[in-house]
């Protein structure tokens, strides 16, 4: 069974009920979400051994996430409850069914050392939105200087929160990292595919309904997903992410195909946990 800790932001997904902009929509779904977070319990449901680092607040909904994170059986050691609000995503569909995000930050920020401390694990991934805060961004760094394990990173472009301070930092995240997943509409801003594979041992680009793409030096595989009716893509890569970990130990290609598979089944239905598969449903 592969061991893996998360690194990152858990916090509330505020999804509108009807497809259209945030200003239009005036009924919202609550679920449980964050990018690391939506990694783990896609890990844990395909069999991983899974930890989780985060901060939520101490309110009803950091309540809300902790008892979610047990049920999906992840250990909650490194989930501090802070005195701040948890953070909430809002999230608007369009017609394609892609997500649009608002952000209000709020405890997810903050990961102190001592959360960081004694990781023991064949995978460590992380996020992006901890690099958002210079503390945070540092205390990660300063743990994988001393750590000898898997790392994986995805950037997870917003567009909305970027600066060029955070850039700096998710560029830096790249000297720690041996995978890369990153969505295929993200390549240029850091250079293209070239370039990131020159200090990249594996470079995972998702292609949306074309699957994915795997780089490995002069090396490239590729995986389709099947055909699925798309009802929200909200966490569709992370699904892919969280398959993808559990099942590193197999070949290349077979953890390319349980990637896509799942990221499939997850745009099935509405949030971006809720969807996300166990292993016994893919092929």
């Amino acid at each position: 069974m592969v061991e893996i800790t998360c690194i990152g932001e858990l916090l509330v997904d505020m999804i509108a009920d009807e497809k259209g902009s945030l200003k239009q929509n005036e009924k919202f779904l609550k679920r449980p979400g964050g990018a690391p977070a939506n990694v783990a319990v896609s890990a844990s449901r395909m069999g991983a051994d899974v930890s989780l680092i985060a901060s939520v607040g101490d309110d009803e909904f950091g309540e809300f996430l902790f008892e979610k994170m047990e049920e999906e059986g992840i250990e909650t050691g490194g989930i501090e409850m802070l005195d701040r609000k948890t953070t909430l995503a809002f999230a608007s569909l369009d017609k394609d069914a892609d997500p649009h995000f608002s952000f209000y930050r709020g405890a997810d920020e903050k990961i102190t050392l001592e959360q960081l401390q004694d990781i023991d694990s064949d995978v460590l991934h992380v996020g992006s939105l901890p690099f958002t805060d210079e503390e945070t961004a540092e205390n990660i760094f300063h743990v994988l200087n001393d750590l000898d394990v898997r790392v994986s990173f995805d950037p997870n472009i917003r567009p909305e929160i970027m600066t060029e301070s955070y850039r700096g930092r998710l560029e830096k995240m790249f000297d720690f990292t041996d995978i890369l997943f990153v969505a295929e509409k993200e390549l240029e801003f850091f250079g293209g595919a070239e370039k990131l594979k020159e200090k990249i041992e594996k470079v995972i680009v998702t292609k949306g309904e074309q699957g994915a793409e795997l780089i490995h030096g002069d090396e490239r595989l590729e995986a389709s997903p099947p055909e699925v009716e798309v009802v929200d893509t909200t966490g569709a890569g992370d699904a892919f992410t969280g398959a993808y970990l559990a099942n590193i130990d197999d070949s290349d290609e077979e953890a390319l195909s349980k990637g896509v598979q799942a990221s499939a089944y997850s745009i099935t239905e509405k949030g971006a946990m809720s969807a996300l598969p166990y292993s016994n449903e893919l092929e």
